[in-house]
Order: structure tokens, then sequence, then C-alpha cells
């Protein structure tokens, strides 16, 4: 005999200790299944309601700043080199005209080099996720671009090119690599969820 109150095959509801659980079903062979529930599509995304999409923020900032770091760490030891080199130039030649460009060697070397140590600090910046770091990071490019054409023009004519062939490749040269690495600094503006902010290098 069963005792009263079984409820074989109905709906059992417990609360124990006061705290309600949900409803189950027991089939025949008495074993307990939970309700199943209703699942909600939102017919505008196609996704169950209620369902937060967290987009996963894009690496190019990270990858764009170690490479500005590194151009600009390579662009310092260009520049400690070219101030040594000037300075060994000056001193091992006992001409006016060397001295002369010597001189200027070690002077775009220096200024060199200053941009160099901003173009590190704009790498930081970028990785950081930093907007005036893209800025900081153009301004340079167009500083060196101008120092590269003024370095060009005002080599002496008994060491230039008498074409000047060669002082045109150079600046040439220096357009296309300066122009590839503007874009290559503003990869981070164009991708989408890159999460950069709105800071800006002036204001």
């Amino acid at each position: 005999m069963e005792p009263e109150g079984s409820d074989k095959g109905g709906i059992r509801d417990s609360v124990i200790s006061g705290d309600v659980h949900h409803h189950h079903y027991a089939n025949e062979s008495g074993i307990v299944q939970e309700q199943p529930q209703q699942i909600i599509i939102d017919p505008n995304t196609g996704l169950p309601q209620n369902v937060m999409i967290i987009q996963q923020q894009s690496s190019s900032p990270q990858v764009v700043g170690i490479l500005v770091i590194i151009y600009g760490a390579i662009g310092v030891i260009g520049s400690a080199l070219g101030i040594f080199g000037g300075s060994l130039l000056a001193s091992e030649i006992d001409d006016a005209l060397f001295d002369e460009y010597a001189m200027q060697l070690m002077i775009f070397s220096g200024l060199s080099g200053i941009l160099s140590v901003a173009t590190i600090i704009s790498g930081i910046w970028i990785n950081n996720r930093q907007t005036k770091g893209i800025h900081l990071a153009w301004a340079a490019i167009g500083i060196g671009f101008v120092l590269s054409v003024a370095q060009q023009l005002l080599i002496p004519e008994e060491l230039s090119d008498p074409s000047g062939m060669g002082q045109a490749i150079g600046i040439g040269f220096s357009v296309v690599c300066n122009a590839i690495c503007g874009l290559i600094v503003a990869i981070p503006l164009m991708v989408s969820g890159s999460g950069m902010d709105n800071t800006k290098l002036l204001g």
C-alpha cells in the first residue's frame, strides 16, 4: 500500500526552510525531470533576449605601438652613430669642406635623435590606446621628412652629385618611406574596436 498523500505521476512542489524550488515533473518511471524553460528569440538580432554581446578589442594599437617604439629606438642608435661619425670625420680630416659637412651631420643627427625620442614616446602612448600618440608620431614623421630634405639640399656641392639625381632619389625615397610610416601609424584609427580614446596632442 502507498502512503496517503502520495502524488505519483503528478506535479510535486516542495518548500524547504522557506526556499521555493522550481516545479519538477515525475514521469512514469519515477525519474524527476525539470520543466523545460522557453527561450525567447529577438527577431531583430536572431539571438536570445537579454544576451549581452561584448566585442573583443583589437590588438592593433599594441602591435603598431611596439613597431613605433622599435623604429624610434633604431633612430636613436642611428643618430648616435651620426654624431660619432661627424666628430670622427672632423677630427681625422683637416679640411674646411669636410669640417662643414661633419658639423651639418652632427647637427642633423642630434635633431633626428630628439625626434626619435619623441617617436618612442608616441609608441608608448599608442600602445596605451591614446590617440595623442598617433598625432605625436605624425608630427615626428613630418618634421623628420623636412629635416631629411634639408639635409639633402645642404650637402656641399663638391660632395654632392653634380647632376642632382642623387638628391632627387634621396628626397623621393624619403617621401615614400614617410608616407608608408604615416599610414602604418594610422591603422589603429582605421580598425574598428581598437579602443582608442579621444585625447589630442594639443588642446
